[in-house]
């Protein structure tokens, strides 16, 4: 896991070896000194402001990587975007099986009412898990931007 390694110039607050850097700054601009890590040595980040430093402990960024908040909320709205496409699945499932039942079956009205309702049944809470998600997306992206600016990051949005 991560090991302490000092005090983050910009916060104050405990640095740790960044373990995995590939994954951790995957799409970001920095990818390519997380790469350049593995060959000179580890770096160092600090959870909380984003801030990452060499190996040798120079500021390298402010505001590099994901703090803990921001990848607590990415695996939430990760999560809340599986639960939304299983009900998504549920509607489509019974829109099948309405068009089935309509078109290849000769007049079952009960199985297409069964079906149909069952679809409309599935759509609040397809729609409460999207409605979720993206707010999630929308506090994520407002916490990049404030990590990116320099500003403090408290671990709420806005």
């Amino acid at each position: 896991m991560a090991i302490e390694a000092g005090n983050c110039e910009l916060c104050g607050h405990g640095l740790e070896i960044l373990t995995r850097p590939i994954k951790r700054l995957r799409w970001t601009r920095h990818l390519w000194q997380g790469v350049a890590s593995l060959f000179r040595g580890p770096l160092r980040i600090c959870n909380s402001c984003g801030a990452m430093y060499s190996e040798r402990g120079e500021l390298l960024a402010a505001g590099a990587v994901q703090t803990e908040f921001e990848q607590t909320l990415d695996k939430y709205r990760k999560d809340m975007s599986y639960v939304r496409d299983s009900f998504g699945g549920v509607v489509v499932a019974s829109e099948m099986a309405v068009i089935w039942l309509i078109a290849g079956a000769p007049a079952n009205v009960g199985g297409a009412v069964l079906a149909a309702a069952i679809g409309v049944v599935a759509l609040a809470p397809f729609g409460f898990f999207w409605r979720k998600v993206q707010l999630a997306k929308q506090d994520l992206r407002q916490l990049k931007k404030t990590r990116t600016r320099g500003q403090p990051n408290t671990g709420t949005p806005g």
